[in-house]
């Protein structure tokens, strides 16, 4: 009876975490942000930021809770980069991981950013996986770096509320185990004693 109860309460505090990590999660994404959104391209590093304006001011990074009109915002932070033409193609992700074939949401075309910011505007209507595909080339030809950026729209609330929903079942049918094993042997012992 004392090991079940300590499954209880295990469970209990499983559900108990698996909320905590939701709200810790969202105060730990400001430190990590950096190194999340970031994305190796040749010898530099760019970083990716999304916003959505009708939804709310927060900038997101790898998940997008809904979908509608988002600013795509990447940062080229070596000067490198910015001397290059550069060019973005969001695609739907591929099951298979095939970039070059998988369906093109958002395109913008080859351009050079000597800011360094680089704005694209794209209003997603589905919600599901995505990547981002970042192409830089010298003027003359000789250097060419690529970048790959996962991302979702509209499934983070999915994921998180998901884990919340598996961990409250297995501690409601944990608690009903305990209460038929603890209150079922005291109905039996009752049982006995009327009969003796």
């Amino acid at each position: 009876m004392m090991r079940l109860l300590l499954i209880l309460i295990a469970a209990i505090g499983l559900v108990a975490r698996a909320d905590a990590q939701a709200v810790r999660r969202d105060s730990a994404k400001a430190f990590q942000k950096v190194r999340e959104c970031a994305a190796q391209m040749g010898p530099n590093v760019i970083t990716f930021s999304f916003y959505q304006p009708t939804q709310s001011r927060s900038q997101f990074c790898e998940d997008i809770p809904e979908t509608g009109p988002t600013t795509i915002v990447i940062d080229t932070m070596q000067d490198e980069l910015r001397d290059m033409m550069v060019e973005i193609r969001v695609v739907e992700a591929d099951p298979k991981g095939d970039d070059a074939a998988a369906p093109t949401e958002a395109y913008l075309p080859p351009a050079r950013f000597q800011t360094g910011v680089i704005q694209l505007e794209h209003d997603f209507k589905n919600k599901g996986d995505y990547v981002a595909l970042v192409r830089a080339r010298s003027a003359d030809g000789r250097k060419e770096y690529n970048a790959r950026f996962a991302f979702s729209v509209g499934e983070e609330f999915l994921r998180d509320w998901g884990a919340v929903a598996v961990a409250t079942v297995v501690a409601l049918a944990l608690g009903a185990g305990w209460y038929a094993h603890a209150f079922g042997r005291k109905s039996s012992k009752k049982a006995e004693l009327r009969k003796a």
